[in-house]
């Protein structure tokens, strides 16, 4: 990637600056303090954005907000790769959500979209490595080992291998969607959730399959103990008529075996009558009478006072007695004043009111006190207040009659004969029996009405389907698990791997930086490079830090360690190299051959080189 071109619409204090780029050599040469650093800061957010995190005590997109305070800023940069050339347009605000970004091919015009970072597609290198290798600040900035150098270093050891960053990511990627490292999310948490609800839908269908079949069973016993009560019905209704024959058939007359069959009949008929009927009736009744004297408002009624009205009439009792007895003209005032006393008090012994009030729901109150009643006589769960009544007069109508049938009989029955007594006994028994048979078969119905209208309610028909359902879902969560599983490990392997394969290009970085060393400084200095990218340089056998040698030679040695990881990070092919005045402490001699590598460096990349100096060196021969 080479840079031809950038736009500075406004970036700090920078404003309406536009510079072109060659290749090769490129310097770019001001007064102090006109912006070149801010530029090299342009350049990296055109390429990798900046972090809207306070670091330092301040963030980024303070840092680089305009000096006269405007919205947004920001411009555009034009880059060459792979011979297509790309227009990059990105502005900030004080927000990441204010950002705005866009990368369009200058060709098609047309605008295109990598998926990652604009500098990680073209340059290959996270934001922290490009900082580590490709921008060389005035200050020395100490250089450590991260994933992205080793990835690419790693690379480089072993032909054809595919780019460790893209693999992970892919794994890590592909690992994530089946399940989130941290909290709840991912395709195995998702089937995992639907397998607990697939879970308990099943539960409650297979509850109600096994209530339905409960119910079922008990809807076939209540059909048989219906059938064994009908019979039982059958055969005392066989035996009562029997018995009420024989009543019959004693030495009466045929209207006289009548009268004593309707009597015994009657006496069996009202024996079921509870016998506190006329009470219930006489409640009823005043339950009825309370109700319809209910209404939302009453009127106040007034009460007079005993007491005061008493007093009220002897006072003008008094007067007028007075008026006529006491000698005039005091006698005249004495009992008027005493008689017009006496109607004062009288009015005012009516003045005292009183009212009653109801209380919230008494009819309700009222109305379920009479329920209570009458289904002492009748079914009443099915009918309304209205009807209660009216059923419970027509009970009760029938009750009169038939007592007073009773009565008028037994006035005009011939005495049954000797042994009749006992007859009759058994007939009410029988009678009793029947009664309570029939209440039974009341229940019966109750219970079975109600049965059924659950049964109705109960749904199970997917049990069978939930089940295979399941099934199925449990095989894909334990296929994902494996997934999980395998891609866990690769990705182990493939970090193991790439330790062991990264140790091996240390060596030749070790080397390549020691030529770079001994050329620029024109002396033999052994490095010594960890894995961490840690240096050390060896002088006549003796192995020193780098904080032990001067601010002068841990520059150039930085340098040169810089150029040396770039050339291997890009296979001797540097993009570009962008310097902010970064040989400010080299002595002339140090200067001269660092320019010189920079321009050799030129040939196989972009330099791009910041300065307020006008010391060259070699960059311009």
């Amino acid at each position: 990637m080479k840079i031809q071109s950038l736009s500075v619409q406004c970036f700090g204090k920078l404003k309406n600056v536009n510079l072109t780029f060659d290749e090769g050599i490129n310097v770019i040469s001001n007064v102090n303090g006109f912006g070149k650093t801010t530029l090299a800061n342009f350049i990296r957010a055109m390429l990798y954005g900046f972090s809207y995190r306070v670091k330092d005590g301040v963030k980024d997109s303070s840092r680089f907000t305009p000096w006269d305070g405007t919205g947004k800023f920001g411009g555009s940069m034009v880059v060459e790769h792979n011979g297509e050339n790309y227009r990059i347009e990105r502005f900030f605000g004080a927000t990441l959500k204010a950002e705005t970004k866009s990368v369009i091919n200058v060709k098609t015009n047309k605008q295109v979209d990598f998926g990652v970072e604009i500098g990680e597609y073209f340059l290959g290198l996270t934001a922290d490595s490009y900082d580590r290798s490709a921008y060389f600040p005035q200050d020395s900035v100490e250089l450590s080992s991260n994933d992205n150098f080793d990835s690419r270093l790693a690379n480089l050891v072993e032909d054809g291998a595919e780019d460790y960053d893209k693999v992970q990511k892919r794994i890590r990627d592909f690992k994530r969607d089946l399940r989130l490292e941290k909290g709840y999310g991912g395709k195995i948490f998702e089937l995992q959730k639907k397998e607990r609800d697939l879970t308990a839908s099943l539960n409650e269908a297979v509850s109600a399959e096994r209530r339905d079949k409960e119910i079922e069973n008990r809807l076939l016993d209540i059909s048989k103990e219906r059938c064994i009560i009908n019979e039982r019905q059958s055969e005392v209704k066989t035996r009562l008529d029997e018995i009420n024959g024989k009543i019959a058939r004693t030495s009466l007359t045929e209207a006289e075996r009548n009268n004593l069959k309707k009597l015994a009949e009657l006496e069996s008929k009202l024996a079921r009558v509870p016998k506190e009927i006329e009470e219930d009736k006489a409640q009823c009744d005043r339950i009825v009478e309370r109700i319809k004297r209910l209404r939302g408002d009453i009127k106040p009624k007034i009460y007079p006072n005993v007491v005061v009205l008493t007093v009220s009439v002897l006072l003008f009792v008094a007067g007028i007695v007075l008026f006529f007895v006491l000698p005039k003209p005091a006698g005249y005032a004495v009992g008027v004043i005493a008689a017009v006393l006496g109607v004062v008090g009288a009015v005012v012994s009516f003045v005292r009111k009183g009212a009653k009030t109801l209380v919230a729901g008494e009819r309700d109150a009222f109305v379920t006190e009479y329920y209570n009643i009458a289904k002492k006589y009748f079914y009443v769960d099915d009918k309304d207040f209205d009807e209660v009544v009216k059923t419970f007069w027509a009970v009760y109508g029938d009750y009169v009659a038939d007592a007073r049938e009773l009565e008028t009989l037994r006035s005009v029955v011939k005495k049954p004969a000797e042994g009749e007594s006992e007859l009759q006994i058994a007939a009410r028994q029988l009678d009793g029996e029947i009664n309570a048979l029939a209440q039974k078969l009341v229940a019966l119905s109750g219970e079975e009405g109600r049965l059924t209208q659950e049964k109705s309610s109960l749904r199970f028909d997917g049990v069978i389907s939930i089940n295979e359902e399941l099934a199925d879902l449990r095989d894909e969560i334990k296929l994902a698990e494996i997934q999980f599983e395998i891609a866990d490990k690769t990705s182990k392997l493939l970090a193991q791997a790439k330790d062991n394969l990264s140790s091996s290009y240390l060596p030749k970085l070790c080397r390549r930086s020691e030529e770079l060393l001994s050329y620029v400084t024109g002396r033999n200095y052994e490095v010594l490079i960890d894995r961490q990218f840690g240096v050390k340089l060896s002088e006549n056998g003796q192995i020193k830090p780098m904080s032990e040698f001067s601010r002068g030679v841990r520059e150039i040695t930085l340098l040169c360690f810089r150029v040396a990881l770039s050339e291997l990070l890009y296979d001797g092919q540097i993009p570009f190299i962008i310097i902010d005045d970064a040989f400010v402490n080299f002595d002339e001699q140090n200067f001269v051959r660092a320019t010189e590598l920079l321009k050799k460096i030129s040939s196989r990349g972009q330099v791009i080189y910041f300065t307020c100096h006008n010391r060259v060196g070699n960059l311009l021969n």
